[in-house]
């Protein structure tokens, strides 16, 4: 018999879905982004965090100026409330700090 394994990020997606957890408007577009699906549109084609810990987004199809997100220390916050306490499976876990750390990245205390 063989013993098929769910894809980590398909189930990483279920389990940081909006719908299942609660979370701003914001917080679930930046998930979108960093899972790369769309929960709420216009979905977010880049990210930047400035040197002095500011984060903007540029949406889908926009055009001129990105927009500010919020300071990177509270969407820090965010992820990791989120993501500490979605259930997910270690695999998971590791699948969801990989594609922030490749989307947005990890910085240390001169940003934060």
């Amino acid at each position: 018999m063989e013993i098929k394994k769910e894809n980590p990020h398909y189930t990483l997606v279920q389990k940081l879905d909006p719908i299942r957890s609660k979370m701003s408007g914001v917080m679930a577009v930046v998930v979108g982004f960093v899972l790369g699906t769309t929960f709420i549109e216009p979905a977010i084609t880049e990210i930047a965090v400035t040197s002095d810990g500011f984060v903007l987004a540029r949406p889908e199809g926009g055009e001129g100026a990105p927009h500010f997100l919020g300071r990177y220390p509270e969407l820090l916050r965010s992820w990791s409330r989120l993501i500490a306490t979605a259930g997910l499976t270690a695999p998971e876990f590791m699948e969801a700090q990989a594609l922030f750390a490749a989307k947005i990245g990890f910085f240390g205390p001169d940003i934060a």
